[in-house]
């Protein structure tokens, strides 16, 4: 686990039975490793039974719209971090977190149709990029467009229900679906399963190009992008968030990655692996067959990193110089226009040449 830092608890708020959002003031001197864009997460870390468990949870809140920090918790059950974060933590706490992480949203220049779909606490990341997406477009003059279809089981699970109305009042068309409704329910029922999208696919169409957004459990999440593909939608312009841990593509063959301006490499055991982060550099000779993150944490203990297994997008670098092998599975994180861009998960990356460069600093 990377380095971390102090921030105190100064909010707390029940959003449901088993979900509470948290605000966490950020001192001056701590301002730049805290900085940080709509849709990342920040890791939190905790002695729990005597181990050190260590969870990602995105941001709810804007850079631009919002002065603290603020984090949005489900209790999972099962979880230690998440039932201590619901159940224990108070107003005055001081918590040790992570710099934010993630590239799950980059702002658009032109008009676009901001399509988002949530389950349940994935409502947390898309809610802020929501908020973003209105706020650009009036301070910029984009004519953007979104629509958030928000799945849920009962009314009472709807988490964030304040900010998603005052999004329905701001101009975002939003869909509240419900799989076990109250009597008197007036919204649509059921599931945001691809029946759904098929029913609200005229109404979602014009002429501006879509941007997807997808955020809630595995199944949900691959059964949207699948559906979509099949209408359509590039690749590219999907975008999931997801700390669910699948790794499953062993048998397939990696992806070559190489910087745009690099020329292709003869393919050779690479003698000096070099990283950016924090302005520092750390070097260290990789073993055969090593993946860069294993490497770096051999010499330093602030490389960040969660799962190892591509989900969190904790170690997402840029590769500078050189060329990497990565695991296919890393397109369920990342799109196949951020490996051309040279973004890559040092936790399924593996050196290809003699020597290999990457930035932590410049996601």
């Amino acid at each position: 686990m990377s380095g971390t830092y102090p921030l105190k608890v100064v909010r707390r708020r029940r959003e449901t039975e088993d979900t509470v959002s948290l605000w966490f003031d950020v001192p001056k001197d701590l301002a730049t490793p805290m900085t940080y864009r709509t849709g990342q997460f920040i890791a939190v870390e905790e002695e729990l039974g005597g181990e050190s468990v260590t969870r990602q949870y995105s941001l709810a809140s804007v850079p631009e719209l919002d002065d603290r920090l603020q984090i949005t918790v489900k209790r999972i059950p099962g979880g230690r971090m998440s039932t201590w974060l619901v159940d224990e933590v108070e107003e005055g706490d001081i918590l040790e977190v992570e710099s934010p992480r993630g590239r799950l949203y980059v702002p658009a220049e032109e008009p676009r149709h901001y399509l988002l779909i949530a389950a349940g606490s994935g409502i947390v990341p898309l809610a802020a990029i929501a908020r973003h997406v209105r706020h650009r477009a009036r301070a910029d003059g984009i004519d953007h467009r979104v629509t958030l279809l928000y799945g849920n089981r009962h009314e009472d699970t709807i988490i964030l229900r304040g900010e998603v109305d005052d999004l329905a009042a701001q101009g975002v068309h939003v869909e509240h679906v419900l799989s076990r409704p109250p009597a008197g329910w007036t919204g649509a029922t059921g599931h945001v399963d691809p029946g759904f999208l098929e029913s609200r696919w005229d109404g979602l169409a014009d002429e501006r190009p879509l941007s997807v957004f997808l955020c809630g459990p595995e199944d949900f999440m691959d059964a949207a992008e699948k559906w979509l593909v099949e209408r359509g939608v590039p690749l590219d312009d999907i975008r999931k968030e997801s700390f669910d841990l699948v790794l499953n593509d062993d048998d397939s063959e990696p992806a070559m990655v190489v910087p745009a301006e690099a020329a292709d490499d003869e393919e050779e055991d690479c003698f000096l692996l070099t990283a950016m982060l924090g302005g520092e550099e750390i070097e260290v000779t990789p073993e055969p067959g090593e993946r860069l993150l294993s490497a770096l944490l051999r010499v330093s203990e602030d490389v960040p990193f969660s799962c190892q297994e591509g989900t969190c997008s904790s170690c997402i670098v840029r590769l500078t110089d050189g060329s990497v092998a990565v695991r296919p599975h890393v397109l369920q994180t990342l799109r196949p226009g951020d490996l051309g861009e040279g973004l890559i998960l040092a936790c399924l990356s593996q050196a290809r040449t003699e020597s290999v460069r990457i930035d932590f600093d410049d996601i």
